[in-house]
């Protein structure tokens, strides 16, 4: 392991805030790269370089400085890592007051390296699962002998029901985000196995991983219960949260299925229902939206100017038609819970719906019509927001 200069700064405060004396660290070439005397940085430190030449502790008392270039009375001792010299540590001050601390500052400085050593060991495996994943939401291994030895080498279940989430975030802040994912890992609960959550373009992506004795319904309460938690959490931090959720995958190999998936229900959710409080869009709930990204765009701009007649963009964007023809599909045409859901009354309600039978020769109080004119109104809102 290299002793660099940001690591070497690192180790110097965290010595320093417990010993309360000034620690210097100099590399294998006896140069001071970090020090709470600044201006004793990129200095020759002689006494460093003859404690990585003997391997033994060096004390300078003041009697000695004359003899020793670049140097201030205390003692030095050299820093090992796996058996070997990679550095010294110099604590400054009066040689026979700072003696006992040596071995504690040595050994305080050897863990922090072991624990630096570890976490990079741990940032540089799971970056290269997180790799794994995102060619596995890419589709971009083909050869499944390859993805076996890939799943085995990061010690992943192969056949897990797994399903893809996509979080939408605006604005995008990456140091923000990368916050976020550590804080997250934990606050989720996460399985540190075989779930994952990473940013991949403007996007942070989530797989998470269900037990294939969860039944349909304990998926979809999990789910939600878990992306509820994560909406939370960012609408206090960021300007616009939206999440998309796959269909549920039993082959790892699929994944890049449950991520388009994803995709598609947040397309989808952010066109039609973006102005909704709850913005979670589960693919397998859109129902006949699903097929909105599908449709030809000059086809469907055809059947909104044609078949519903030349007015009817100018009647979704100047009235409130939209908002009449949800309440009535969601009352299932009882004019009456309808008025109640928007505020108004039934009357008026009545007097909106034979407007609408004016304007666009189609009657939404009929279930056929008004199945038309829903089409329509999400389409238009695909297409148009």
């Amino acid at each position: 392991m290299k002793l660099t200069m940001d690591l070497a700064k690192k180790i110097v405060k965290n010595t320093m805030d417990v010993l309360g004396k000034n620690i210097n660290i100099m590399d294998y070439n006896g140069i001071i790269i970090a020090s709470g005397n600044q201006e004793r940085i990129n200095m020759y430190h002689k006494g460093a370089a003859e404690v990585v030449k003997t391997g033994k502790m060096v004390i300078i008392k003041d009697k000695d400085i004359a003899g020793f270039k670049g140097v201030k009375p205390g003692i030095n001792l050299p820093i090992r890592f796996n058996e070997q010299i990679i550095g010294v540590v110099g604590i400054t001050g009066d040689a026979n007051e700072v003696a006992g601390y040596g071995e504690i500052v040595k050994n305080m400085v050897e863990l922090i390296l072991q624990q630096e050593f570890l976490r990079r060991e741990i940032e540089a495996e799971n970056k290269a699962c997180e790799n794994f994943f995102q060619q596995l939401l890419s589709n971009s291994i083909k050869s499944k002998e390859l993805l076996v030895d890939r799943a085995k080498l990061f010690d992943l279940t192969l056949d897990l029901v797994r399903v893809v989430i996509v979080i939408e975030i605006h604005p995008i802040d990456n140091k923000l985000l990368t916050e976020q994912i550590r804080i997250l890992d934990t606050f989720l609960r996460l399985n540190k196995k075989e779930d994952i959550i990473f940013s991949r373009g403007d996007n942070l992506i989530l797989v998470k991983s269900f037990s294939k004795d969860n039944n349909i319904e304990n998926y979809y309460e999990y789910t939600k219960k878990i992306t509820n938690k994560i909406l939370d959490r960012f609408n206090e931090i960021f300007d616009s949260v939206i999440i998309g959720v796959g269909q549920r995958v039993s082959e790892l190999e699929k994944l890049y299925i449950s991520y388009q998936g994803a995709k598609h229900a947040l397309k989808v959710g952010k066109k039609v229902y973006n102005n909704h409080e709850n913005n979670i869009f589960f693919l397998d709930h859109l129902g006949y939206d699903y097929f909105l990204p599908y449709i030809d765009k000059e086809e469907g701009l055809y059947f909104l100017h044609h078949l519903l007649g030349n007015n009817i963009i100018e009647v979704f964007e100047n009235v409130d038609l939209g908002e009449l023809i949800e309440a009535l599909v969601e009352n299932d045409l009882n004019i009456s819970k309808a008025a109640d859901s928007i505020y108004i009354h039934r009357n008026t309600l009545i007097y909106k719906l034979n407007k609408i039978n004016e304007i666009t020769g189609l009657n939404p109080r009929s279930a056929k019509d008004l199945f038309t004119l829903l089409i329509a109104y999400h389409l238009y809102l695909y297409l148009y927001q």
